[in-house]
């Protein structure tokens, strides 16, 4: 069988790309031939892994279209044998002040994806919260496939807990819908009780406008305590962050999914995440839940308490390694081939 894939951008650092990549290496082991397509590229992807859309020649294989964002020349890729995968588009509304071209994109992506969904063989998302998305913009059902996560493909966690002064971490691009600014607030209130305690943030930047606000931000809040990795990352470079992180603070107003946060079960490190978009569904019992009405003090009290407690914590990464069943590879992967066969 051949399949190939789409993609609206691929950077040598972005989410999207690694799952096409991950999607790739299982299609080759099931004997499946193909090549990726990428309408939008970014510097320093490699040509002979992600090829241009307009060197796309449609030769009646199937097709997975991994959406996120509005590209031109997707319209004449899709058909009745496309498997179409939504993997979120951010809300125009968190750009606009930093970054108008991305805006309008967002706005423009979801007619685009709406189109794209009626015209699609199958439909599915990374999450019930894309699922749904995508079948009101569609008309049409969508079901769910996960993102692939092969938690055995990552290093072991380290010494639990791990050594060092109280670290917080979060990782996920400097952009305004991820809402750094939060994190580095709740973590500044936290710090009036743990004086020497850390912030790492970890993420390619939307530009250096919204970065610089950041770290404008942390110099005024909490001097000298907040460590920002912005540039590309080794996988070694990642796992050391995990490893020496104490708690993993998610407060982002919208997530399609946010693979980080398997990431930092998988490393045992407890999880408090406000609960927006799809982040109530992947954590599920697994973590600490902010609602809508907690505010960042709430956020650095709940750090105070994990940071303190350690039968909490324990009782947390228990869960949080019970929760990444709900995502094993192997399952995820039966999803997908028996999507792509039904087309």
């Amino acid at each position: 069988m051949k399949v190939s894939q789409i993609l609206c951008a691929g950077g040598p650092v972005d989410a999207v790309t690694n799952q096409a990549l991950a999607w790739r290496r299982r299609f080759q082991a099931w004997g499946w031939e193909g090549e990726e397509y990428v309408a939008n590229v970014a510097p320093g992807v490699t040509p002979r892994v992600l090829r241009a859309l307009r060197d796309y020649q449609p030769a009646g294989e199937r097709v997975v279209l991994h959406y996120s964002g509005h590209a031109s020349g997707l319209e004449d890729a899709v058909n009745g044998r496309t498997l179409l995968v939504s993997h979120n588009v951010t809300p125009a509304r968190f750009f606009w002040a930093y970054q108008p071209v991305d805006a309008a994109r967002s706005t423009l992506a979801r007619d685009q994806l709406a189109q794209l969904g009626r015209r699609a063989g199958a439909l599915a998302g990374v999450s019930e919260y894309n699922a749904q998305e995508l079948s009101a913009l569609s008309g049409r059902d969508a079901g769910v496939i996960p993102v692939l996560f092969d938690d055995a493909a990552l290093a072991a966690a380290g010494p639990e807990p791990a050594p060092g002064p109280p670290t917080v971490l979060f990782v996920g691009r400097l952009a305004p819908h991820k809402r750094q600014d939060l994190v580095i607030q709740a973590f500044a209130r936290f710090r009036r009780r743990q004086p020497d305690a850390r912030l790492v943030l970890v993420g390619t930047s939307l530009n250096q406008e919204f970065e610089a606000e950041l770290r404008r931000l942390a110099d005024r809040l909490a001097p000298g305590a907040v460590s920002f990795h912005t540039g590309g990352i080794s996988g070694e470079q990642l796992t050391a962050y995990y490893r020496r992180a104490h708690a993993f603070l998610c407060l982002s107003e919208h997530e399609g999914f946010c693979i980080p946060l398997l990431e930092a079960f998988h490393f045992g490190v407890p999880v408090i995440a406000r609960d927006a978009g799809a982040v109530g569904e992947v954590v599920g019992e697994a973590g600490i839940l902010l609602g809508a009405q907690d505010d960042v003090a709430v956020a650095a009290e709940l750090l105070s308490i994990v940071s303190s407690d350690p039968e909490l914590q324990a009782e947390l990464r228990r869960r949080g390694r019970r929760r990444l069943e709900v995502y094993d590879a192997g399952a995820t992967a039966a999803k997908m081939r028996a999507a792509i066969e039904s087309l």
